[in-house]
């Protein structure tokens, strides 16, 4: 059975707002909403006993990665797209 590596959580920059408001419609338009609502939900999942990592997302590599894995532009995308990059990482550290 695989190890927990934790929860890989999509985390998006400020300077990079405005490309994912471009991309995604049903975005958040406001950053600082969605980052207390972020910052909010960690802290649930923390407090469950559960191991967050945020994973900063690119747009751009975030939609080639849409286009050749045949996926939306949604929320479940970049909840796959942040749990890959995660266990690579986990996986170049071991």
């Amino acid at each position: 059975m695989p190890k927990m590596i934790g929860v890989a959580v999509a985390w998006m920059r400020k300077e990079d707002w405005p490309r994912w408001l471009a991309i995604d419609p049903n975005f958040q338009p406001d950053y600082d909403h969605w980052l207390k609502r972020m910052n909010a939900a960690v802290q649930r999942l923390e407090a469950e006993g559960k191991l967050c990592e945020k994973v900063e997302i690119d747009p751009d590599e975030f939609l080639d990665w849409c286009r050749l894995n045949g996926c939306k532009v949604e929320p479940n995308s970049r909840a796959t797209y942040a749990a890959q990059i995660l266990a690579k990482r986990h996986d170049a550290r071991h």
